[in-house]
């Protein structure tokens, strides 16, 4: 891959990151005292192009996912390389996948859970899963409905198909990555890869889960031992933080180190993993050539999604300030 041919797509990036949100319109929306004060703020960004006078503020995920989709749509007209951009959006495809599976073997309405956006369109993942089979997307996708119906044939139930997804999804994220042959995608990806190993490590001891299924779920292609990340959960608690703290992602889990052994939970390490890999990501966001700075715009859009929508539950729930203000992710801008 050339890098040079990211210079024009990289100045119409630098446009769009003009346009995120700031941290002072974070914090006037975490002083409001109702929700609906929220939208007034919202109109004023460019999230208001997708709110009516009239809307509902519990009706904001339309709002949201309206904003993300057309930023996958302007990065993709910009972009001289789309597989750029599939890396963000493919998480989109498998989740949709996931949906219509589901939708089948239960003969419910899962509809309104579908997104519009993604890699390939939603009408060729419903023939995909209709017919198990088509030329329209990745061989890994087709392995993995395959996979998938034949564990349902199996075994009757859909308990563990997202594992199969989740494993699929992964493979195809290596794929791409390493299909562009450029050394700095490459280690994001092994970064997001660790990343998830760690959360998935911890979360999945928390449920009591055993040493098999925690090497199931957990994922090649990063740059952690993923066997002795099992073997040290195993052990114990403190040996499996003891060893995250000799490897480069100590300070994610000495920053939450409180929370997990003694809470047991990872409110903390959700939010520092975020921030870790915006720190990165805002490292690298003035190289004036490659394609860090769209791969960084997009996550920051990521974010700042997740942002608004834990600012809004909590608003509607009446969660205080205070506590809101502790989850916010760091800002790219």
């Amino acid at each position: 891959m050339d890098d040079i041919q990211f210079s024009t797509a990289n100045v119409r990036i630098r446009t769009y990151e003009s346009r995120l949100l700031s941290q002072n319109t974070f914090d006037r929306m975490l002083n409001v005292s109702e929700p609906e004060e929220i939208y007034p703020i919202l109109q004023e960004t460019p999230y208001g192009d997708f709110i009516e006078d009239d809307d509902e503020v519990r009706d904001f995920e339309k709002v949201l996912i309206a904003e993300k989709k057309r930023t996958f749509d302007l990065v993709y007209n910009v972009t001289p390389v789309k597989s750029i951009v599939d890396l963000t959006t493919l998480q989109y495809d498998y989740q949709n996948l996931k949906v219509l599976v589901k939708q089948e073997y239960t003969q419910e309405d899962f509809s309104d859970f579908l997104v519009p956006m993604g890699t390939v369109p939603l009408s060729v993942l419903k023939n995909l899963v209709n017919l198990r089979k088509s030329q329209q997307v990745d061989p890994i996708m087709n392995q993995c409905i395959q996979a998938v119906f034949q564990y349902i044939e199996d075994y009757e139930e859909i308990q563990a198909v997202d594992i199969i997804f989740d494993n699929h999804y992964w493979d195809h994220m290596v794929k791409i990555s390493q299909s562009m042959n450029n050394p700095n995608i490459e280690r994001l990806n092994q970064r997001n890869i660790d990343v998830f190993n760690i959360s998935t490590t911890l979360r999945s001891y928390f449920m009591g889960q055993r040493k098999g299924f925690i090497s199931a779920v957990l994922q090649k292609g990063g740059t952690l031992n993923t066997q002795q990340m099992v073997d040290e959960i195993n052990n114990s608690l403190e040996n499996f933080m003891s060893y995250m703290e000799q490897t480069d992602y100590s300070h994610l889990v000495q920053d939450s180190y409180d929370e997990i052994t003694q809470k047991k939970t990872l409110t903390g390490l959700d939010l520092n993993k975020d921030n870790y890999l915006m720190q990165r990501f805002r490292e690298e966001k003035m190289v004036p050539f490659g394609p860090q700075a769209i791969m960084g715009y997009l996550f920051a859009k990521e974010v700042e999604i997740k942002n608004l929508r834990m600012i809004l539950v909590g608003k509607i729930n009446k969660v205080p300030e205070e506590i809101l203000q502790s989850r916010v992710r760091e800002s790219y801008v």
